[in-house]
């Protein structure tokens, strides 16, 4: 598997400003949270996390005031919750301490087995035993007290067009092209590939991001790997797919989903 680009890659984040969070969906149009069943993974493992810092905790905000019991405390009662109907992605998003899984509804990645983070190697293999749509125990890491969830694997392989703007994330001093005109540059490119053009080519010529020599390619990533827009996307489309213009905090992105 080709590895992660940066402008694609999650952090834990629970001291991070994180990315504005999609609206969920009103309750009637969730689906249910899935039974328990066995993972075909792959080698892939997926996780959702609640975490429930204490003050001097790993990336702990500064408004954190609570001790390492009373976060313990606050984990079982969250737990209590869960187990009783709510879902997990909603008491998530409401009392998580981490700032970039927490609004992602504790959406904390997909990882190989192997790959898993450092920062989450406390959890990583308590998570990695449980079963598809199992909760965990409180468990702890450095950076808190942490319920886990695994999810079902969902891989995408896309490969996309950046045009940066000034004031993007990753965006390089130097640049001046403004948003308006990093629109109507990526508008460009999407009327040049309707047209007929080659995406690899274009990619390579007019991408602003490391994938551009591989034509664009990032590679097979799970989900919680890659910025949310980008990932709303990339999942929507069929194989072989063009998106429309996607607009992520990295800049515009043309996305095409290819065949695994």
């Amino acid at each position: 598997m080709t590895r992660a680009l940066a402008f694609a890659l999650l952090a834990l984040g629970c001291g991070e400003p994180a990315p504005p969070a999609a609206a969920p969906p009103p309750a009637a149009e969730r689906p249910a949270e899935p039974a328990p069943t066995p993972a075909t993974d792959d080698g892939f493992v997926c996780a959702r996390v609640i975490v429930v810092a204490w003050q001097g905790a790993a990336h702990a905000a500064a408004a954190v005031t609570r001790t390492e019991d009373e976060a313990r405390a606050r984990a079982e009662e969250l737990i209590d919750r869960i187990e009783g109907g709510a879902r997990f992605a909603d008491v998530a998003r409401e009392a998580s301490d981490a700032a970039s899984s927490g609004p992602r509804g504790g959406l904390l990645g997909t990882y190989a087995r192997d790959e898993w983070p450092e920062a989450h190697a406390a959890i990583a293999p308590r998570i990695a035993a449980l079963r598809v749509g199992e909760l965990s125990e409180a468990l702890h890491a450095p950076y808190g007290w942490v319920i886990a969830e695994r999810c079902p694997i969902e891989l995408a392989h896309t490969r996309h067009v950046l045009i940066r703007f000034a004031g993007a994330r990753n965006a390089p001093p130097e640049l001046t092209r403004t948003r308006d005109e990093a629109r109507a540059a990526i508008d460009v490119v999407r009327a040049e590939l309707l047209g007929g053009a080659d995406f690899a080519d274009l990619a390579r010529e007019r991408s602003e991001d490391g994938s551009a020599e591989r034509g664009g390619d990032v590679g097979t990533l799970g989900r919680g790997r890659m910025a949310e827009a980008y990932e709303l996307a990339a999942f929507a489309l069929a194989e072989n797919e063009l998106s429309v213009v996607v607009e992520t905090e990295f800049g515009f992105h043309l996305i095409q989903r290819l065949p695994r």
